[in-house]
């Protein structure tokens, strides 16, 4: 199921859910690279521990504005950080 912005606002799916459906498995290969001792460390469920710097840095090497787009919303810095955090909620949880 795809859920769109107007979804994701009107409370029909989660953050994880909506977020979540942006996520690729070559996302969380990279993340896991990129920072493997920053996801090992981190204490915060939200991964608040590592630099906000970080994910935007981390966010540069993905475009989704057109995956953005399909789901009525815009890509912004401050969404997909939340994409990679999910990614690395998933990496942390083993999800598949």
């Amino acid at each position: 199921m795809v859920f769109t912005r107007k979804d994701y606002m009107s409370g029909k799916c989660t953050h994880e859910e909506y977020y979540g459906q942006l996520v690729t498995q070559s996302m969380k290969e990279h993340i896991a690279r990129a920072i493997p001792q920053g996801l090992a460390k981190s204490t915060d469920p939200h991964f608040n521990d590592i630099s906000l710097s970080t994910w935007d840095r981390l966010g540069m090497a993905y475009s989704l504005r057109d995956e953005f787009k399909s789901l009525g919303d815009f890509k912004t810095d401050a969404g997909m950080v939340c994409v990679l955090k999910e990614a690395a909620r998933q990496i942390r949880e083993g999800a598949a």
